[in-house]
């Protein structure tokens, strides 16, 4: 009989390494699996998204083409529609400014309608940059009715004549305006609460600004700041009960020696300067030349 071959033993310390060396191998497949899963995900992700996106967020985005832009091309469109916003906003306000000149033209083109007072409606033409708050010219005249002395006003939003001043020099299709802030114009008012009389830019004192002097007051204890100034109807062509302002008692002079009336400020109640139209109270004029 012959002899078995010998088997060659096999070391502990080789298997080892080869268990090692395997689970090496394996942990490097898997980690390389792995990583190279994030990048195909990743990957695919970037190329997916603005169609996985545009489906799952369509329910906020009207526009699901907007998705598929570039930044650059999003923030051009943003610039656009900034742009066109304040261009809407402007238009906006100048609609708003145009609904309330409206308003207020129609209230004046109503006034002719007030009993016997025929009113003109004019455009101021024509200001002075030195005294815009004292004077102005307006584009009617004579041919329109208007004489020297009417009283010019304005309406309040609830229908109420507010006094501007008078027209103080008149031609045939312009007249020039002279307001109460005009030192030179002295136009007499009742205060409502109490009747007292008193005259525009008159008195003790400075006036502050935007406000004109209330003198020649009588003496009375029952003055309050914020009482209404109407006219009187004394001057010819300016009829009583138009407002003119509000008394402001805080700068006022008090009667004294020299002072034997009161003297206080005067809150015009239409402020010139942003006035657009004004209405002019005429006469009837029956000239060859009337329009």
């Amino acid at each position: 009989m012959k002899p078995r071959p010998e088997r060659k033993r096999v070391s502990s310390r080789s298997v080892i390494l080869a268990v090692v060396a395997a689970a090496a191998v394996m942990i490097v497949l898997t980690a390389g699996f792995r990583v190279l899963r994030q990048v195909i995900m990743r990957g695919a992700d970037s190329f997916f998204y603005p169609y996985l996106r545009a489906a799952a967020g369509s329910e906020k985005i009207s526009d699901r083409s907007l998705l598929l832009r570039s930044p650059a091309e999003l923030a051009a469109q943003v610039e656009q529609l900034g742009a066109a916003n304040r261009e809407l906003a402007l238009q906006s306000s100048a609609a708003g400014t145009l609904l309330e000149e409206n308003r207020l033209l129609r209230q004046m083109l109503d006034l002719a309608d007030r009993g016997e007072r025929k009113f003109v409606v004019a455009e101021i033409m024509l200001r002075d940059p030195l005294r815009f708050r004292e004077s102005f010219t307006i584009g009617k005249g004579s041919r329109h009715g208007i004489t020297v002395g009417a009283a010019v006003v304005e309406v309040s939003p609830d229908g109420r004549l507010l006094l501007i001043g008078v027209i103080a020099e008149c031609g045939a299709r312009t007249a020039k305006v002279v307001t109460i802030a005009d030192n030179s114009l002295h136009i007499s008012g009742r205060v409502g609460a109490n009747g007292a009389v008193g005259f525009t830019n008159t008195g003790t004192g400075n006036a502050m600004p935007g406000r004109v002097r209330f003198g020649m007051l009588p003496v009375r204890d029952d003055y309050i700041s914020g009482g209404a100034v109407v006219t009187t109807g004394f001057e010819r062509s300016i009829p009583a009960g138009i407002k003119i302002g509000e008394l402001d008692f805080s700068g006022a002079v008090l009667p004294g020696l020299n002072t034997p009336d009161y003297s206080c400020d005067l809150i015009p109640a239409v402020k010139p300067e942003s006035l657009r139209f004004v209405a002019v109270l005429t006469t009837p004029f029956h000239g060859p030349d009337a329009p």
